[in-house]
C-alpha cells in the first residue's frame, strides 16, 4: 500500500467527514435553544453516562476478541492488545470512508505488516463480518416485529431505509458466506475476473490470476478451521451479540439518565437495532447526518421534545464521536511510531553501509 495514497485518501475522506458533521450540526441545532441544550447535558446523572461509555468502548474489546479467536484458529498467536489495535484499525476507518468501505483493507494492511498473511487475516475478517451481519439483520427484524406498533407511529418515510437496509445487510451475508464456503463461487468468481481481464486486454493477467489462485488456496484452506472448530464459531456469534446489545443499549442509559421512565431496556434495544440498519442503507462517511436526523426521528416518542435534541448530542457523542477521537489518537500515535521507528532502522543501516533500497 502506498503510504502517500493511503495518506491522500484519508485526508480526502477526513475532510468529507467533517464537512458533514458541521452540516447536519447546522440544520439539527439552528431552530434549537442551545442554553437549554447545555443545561440539560449538565444535568444528566453521570452515573448512567459511564455506563454508556462503558457499552461504547465494550464494542472495541468484543471487536478484538473475535479478530484474535479467528486468527489464533489459522494459528497465529496474537495478543490481546494487538487484537485491539485491528478493531481501532478498522472502526476509524470504517467511520471516514462512505459505506464503511476502508475499514477491513487497512485492518488487512495492519494484519499484514505484522506478518499475517494476507488470505488468513481477510478470512477471519470475513468471519466476523458475516457474525456482525447476522446479529445486526436479525435484531433489526425482530425489533420492527415487537416494536412495530411504535415505530409505525414514527417512522415515516425512513421505513424504506429500514427496508434497503435489511436487503442490503442479507444480501452481504448470504455474499460473504458464500465466498468463505463454496468452492463452486470462488472458482467461478476466478474465472469472471479473468474473462473481463481478458477482454479488456490487461497485459498482466495471467500473472495476476495465479496470484489470485494462490491467495484463494490459502483462502479454502483457511475455511477448513472454521469447519473444523464450530465451538469457537459459536463464541464468535455469542460476543458479537453482546457487542452489538450493549452497544445498542446506549439509547436507553440516555433514556435513565434524564429520569425517564415507560419504556424498557429491550424496547430501546430492539428501536436503535432498527435505526442502526436503517442508517446503514446509505454510503456516508460514518452515516453523519442519516443518524442524528434518525434519532430525532425515532425517539421523538421516547423523548420529551426538550430533551431530543440533548439525548441525540448525548448518544451519538458517546456511540461514535468518542470512539473516532479514541480511534483517531491511538492509530496517529502508531503512525508516529511507526514512522520513528523506520527512521532510526535506516540510520542504523547506513551506518552499517547497507544498501537502503533492499
Amino acid at each position: 500500500m502506498n503510504k502517500k495514497v493511503s495518506i491522500k485518501t484519508v485526508l480526502k475522506n477526513g475532510g468529507l467527514f467533517i464537512v458533514l458533521i458541521i452540516l447536519t450540526f447546522y440544520i439539527i441545532f439552528r431552530n434549537n435553544n442551545m442554553d437549554y441544550i447545555k443545561s440539560a447535558i449538565l444535568n444528566i446523572n453521570i452515573k448512567y453516562i459511564t455506563i454508556g461509555i462503558i457499552c461504547s468502548l465494550s464494542f472495541i474489546i468484543c471487536e478484538g476478541l473475535n479478530i484474535r479467536r479467528s486468527l489464533r484458529l489459522m494459528e497465529y498467536d496474537i495478543g490481546f492488545f494487538i487484537a485491539i489495535k485491528y478493531a481501532i484499525v478498522g472502526l476509524f476507518f470504517s467511520s471516514i470512508t462512505p459505506s464503511a468501505s476502508g475499514g477491513q483493507p487497512m485492518q488487512v494492511y495492519y494484519m499484514h505488516k505484522d506478518g499475517i498473511e494476507i488470505s488468513h487475516s481477510s478470512l477471519s475478517l470475513l468471519m466476523n463480518l458475516a457474525s456482525f451481519q447476522f446479529v445486526t439483520v436479525s435484531m433489526c427484524i425482530i425489533g420492527y416485529i415487537i416494536s412495530h406498533k411504535l415505530l409505525s407511529n414514527t417512522l415515516g418515510s425512513i421505513k424504506y431505509l429500514v427496508l434497503l437496509g435489511i436487503i442490503l445487510n442479507t444480501s452481504a451475508l448470504i455474499f460473504i458466506l458464500t465466498a468463505i464456503f463454496s468452492k463452486k463461487f470462488i472458482t467461478k468468481l476466478i474465472d469472471l475476473i479473468y474473462f473481463v481481464l481478458s477482454k479488456v486486454k490487461y497485459k498482466k493477467t495471467e500473472e495476476l490470476k495465479n496470484t489470485i489462485s494462490t491467495q484463494v488456496n490459502e483462502y479454502k484452506e483457511g475455511a477448513v478451521y472454521f469447519k473444523e472448530n464450530k465451538f469457537t464459531v459459536m463464541k464468535i456469534l455469542l460476543t458479537t451479540i453482546v457487542q452489538i446489545t450493549s452497544f445498542h443499549s446506549i439509547p436507553f442509559w440516555i433514556y435513565k439518565g434524564f429520569n425517564l421512565s415507560g419504556y424498557s431496556l429491550i424496547t430501546i434495544i430492539m428501536i436503535q437495532a432498527v435505526l442502526y440498519i436503517s442508517v446503514s442503507a446509505l454510503p456516508l462517511p460514518g452515516a453523519v447526518g442519516v443518524s442524528e436526523s434518525g434519532f430525532m426521528i425515532i425517539y421523538k416518542t421516547l423523548f420529551p421534545i426538550k430533551l431530543l435534541s440533548s439525548a441525540m448530542i448525548i448518544s451519538r457523542g458517546i456511540s461514535f464521536y468518542l470512539l473516532i477521537m479514541i480511534s483517531g489518537f491511538i492509530i496517529s500515535i502508531i503512525y508516529l511510531i511507526n514512522i520513528r521507528g523506520n527512521h532510526y532502522i535506516k540510520v542504523v543501516r547506513k551506518r552499517r553501509g547497507e544498501n537502503l533500497d533492499i
